[in-house]
């Protein structure tokens, strides 16, 4: 479950190229000025051209800051680096963050630094005041952490800079919705921003960092905690989760075992979520592809068209795909992935160091598909030098070894529940579309009423109770949901506001539902539909269970006729999705509406099932910090 801000101090994840921290947090202590020193196991610095300026160290990486009249400021605490190793060889860095950010007039939020050699001072904005930065054109998008990013590239002309004042590059990530939470992938925006040719140098300095230029505003940082090592999950969150996560050893084994035989006679290694496959085993083509020994045991692609491919079996659709490489010289070598005889990205390689590249999400076809690597952009200035290519996901067939064309291998990752552990939920079969249809505000005689369709359909759903409704008149409704297969969650106990609640009042609201709706018919709650979709930190803090949203349809307003209702759920509902409906008394409307909205999904192809069972087939870990969950992906 989530882990709670308490007077301890936050624990710092690091390998053994950082500084340890001490079991005693340092004390508080209030800076004024410019300063840059070490505090609590980070690194942090206050640095100011002119005007007003404070910054409180609090424990580990958090810290409150103010300004007002300034020409510009930066607070950040984080980690400094020695310049001599590129993030590859430093290992993933993230960054997981809450803040209260109040800026008036121009500010940043996010994850700040430098490299060298190339000089780039960079940002990773998740939030920023009166003006989005940086007003150059947009090079493109990247999706990291659950959200979409635009990308930017600008230069800086004889201004300061950690080497005094030259020019240097700027690069940008900058997100499109703000927010004042949550994980920020840092190495995942590296590799994107390499891919889009930004080249990356030396690592200087990463930093959770809040900005002010001209302007005035306060922030408190109550959370900041910098990992540094460990594999990149970046990816993970908002975008393909599902194939990184334990909930897929029971199903999907079966995809990920010698079981798919289908496929060519390359040999591979099985890995927790997928294949790596060595590119010298690979099928070369082209003129004058070539095995090399040096810098590793690869295979060099020299020219025009110069390849390697193999065969691979899909269970599934979607995966994320690194190759390990480099350019044999200091020049941009690109490779291009194509599967099925699709074009689907390219990694780029700007030196000759080893290093690994993502392209996260990629959509492919099912079952034995060609997989290849090709280079169509060689200038005749650099070749391209490959090593192994790793792809991550469930449902990929591990062809090691075999030589068969039969489908047996489906067994595991198809047929539900076949290779399932026990006690798991296997995931969900190929090409089935899920969603999850919820109803808040009961129970009520309403209830009955909705529960009544659903029998007839023999479809499940999960029920959202506000606590006071639940009593000795309702158990026999409640009994009813339960013993159909429904789930029941909680929806607070007096459906008021909670972000005007006390921390102690927040709690409660939990506590007596949940304790209402065990005491009454001994299930466990497992999530958390805040009233009114209002939520803030506060209630992320102290409320241990995931917090669901759901698509909304407006049928809570009378207004909204029965059509209405139907025709909002059946043209805007995707795979995945958690439909909001209400249960309250009285809400005939949505009662008459729904056999025609379960009769229209089930037209296109979509099973019901409860929010867990959601999470559970999608292979999802709904325990995220700071996050409201409307899709399951």
């Amino acid at each position: 479950m989530k882990n709670k801000l308490t007077a301890a101090v936050l624990a710092v994840v690091m390998t053994a190229s950082l500084v340890s921290t001490s079991l005693t947090a340092e004390a508080a202590n209030t800076i004024y000025d410019t300063e840059s020193k070490t505090h609590d196991g980070y690194d942090y610095e206050l640095w100011k051209d002119y005007g007003n300026t404070s910054m409180t160290l609090n424990a580990g990486g958090t810290f409150e800051c103010s300004w007002n009249n300034i020409g510009n400021a930066l607070f950040r605490k984080g980690k400094r680096f020695n310049d001599t190793q590129t993030y590859q060889q430093i290992g993933n860095i993230t960054f997981d963050y809450a803040a209260d950010y109040q800026p008036n007039g121009n500010s940043y939020l996010g994850v700040y630094g430098w490299t060298k050699d190339p000089l780039v001072e960079y940002y990773i904005l998740d939030s920023w005041g009166s003006w989005r930065p940086p007003g150059t054109p947009c090079k493109g998008q990247i999706t990291v952490d659950g959200g979409t990013y635009d990308v930017y590239e600008a230069d800086r002309i004889n201004e300061p800079s950690i080497v005094g004042r030259t020019t240097f590059k700027q690069y940008f990530s900058v997100r499109t919705t703000k927010r004042t939470s949550g994980t920020i992938s840092v190495t995942e925006h590296f590799k994107a921003w390499e891919r889009m040719g930004m080249k990356m140098g030396k690592l200087h300095e990463a930093a959770l960092n809040v900005e002010g230029y001209q302007s005035s505003g306060k922030a408190n940082v109550y959370k900041n905690v910098m990992t540094i090592g460990g594999s990149s999950n970046g990816g993970s969150q908002g975008g393909n989760q599902g194939g990184n996560q334990g909930g897929n050893q029971g199903g999907n084994q079966g995809g990920n075992q010698g079981g798919n035989q289908g496929g060519s006679n390359t040999p591979s290694t099985s890995t927790s979520t997928g294949t790596k496959v060595e590119c010298e085993k690979m099928t070369k083509g082209g003129q004058y592809t070539g095995n090399i020994s040096s810098p590793f045991n690869g295979v060099a692609l020299y020219a025009n068209n110069d390849s390697v491919k193999y065969t691979q079996y899909f269970a599934n659709g979607t995966h994320d795909f690194t190759l390990r490489g480099c350019s044999n010289n200091n020049n941009m070598a690109r490779v291009d992935l194509k599967i099925g005889g699709q074009y689907k990205g390219t990694f780029y390689y700007g030196g000759s160091y080893p290093a690994e590249y993502t392209i996260k999400n990629v959509n492919h076809g099912t079952g034995n598909q060609t997989v290849e690597l090709v280079v169509t952009a060689d200038d005749g200035k650099w070749d391209a030098n490959l090593d192994y290519l790793k792809i991550d996901g469930a449902g990929v067939g591990n062809n090691s070894g075999s030589s068969n064309t039969g489908n047996t291998g489906n067994n595991g990752g198809n047929n539900s529940g076949s290779n399932s552990q026990p006690g798991q939920t296997a995931p969900v079969q190929q090409n089935q579309k899920l969603v999850a249809l919820t109803f808040d505000d009961g129970p009520t005689s309403t209830t009955s009423q909705v529960l009544d369709v659903l029998d007839k359909y023999d479809v499940k759903a999960t029920f959202f109770l506000i606590g006071q409704n639940v009593n000795s008149n309702t158990r026999s409704i409640m009994q009813r949901q339960v013993n159909m297969g429904c789930e029941l969650a909680c929806h607070s106990y007096t459906h008021e506001d909670m972000t005007r609640m006390s921390a102690n009042d927040i709690k409660n609201q939990i506590n007596w539902t949940s304790s209402a709706i065990k005491n009454t018919v001994g299930v466990d709650v497992k999530f958390f539909r805040p009233p009114y979709i209002s939520v803030n930190n506060s209630m992320y803090q102290n409320i241990d269970l995931p917090f669901i949203q759901g698509s909304m349809h407006n049928d809570w307003e009378n207004s909204t006729s029965v059509s209405q209702r139907v025709n909002s759920v059946l043209s805007n509902t995707k795979d995945g999705d958690i439909i909001l409906l209400h249960d309250f008394q009285g809400n005939s409307k949505t009662v008459e509406a729904l056999p025609q909205i379960i009769e229209g999904l089930q037209s296109q192809g979509y099973t019901f099932v409860t929010v867990s069972e959601l999470f559970a087939k999608k292979g999802v870990n709904p325990d995220v910090e700071y996050k409201i969950w409307s899709n399951v992906k």
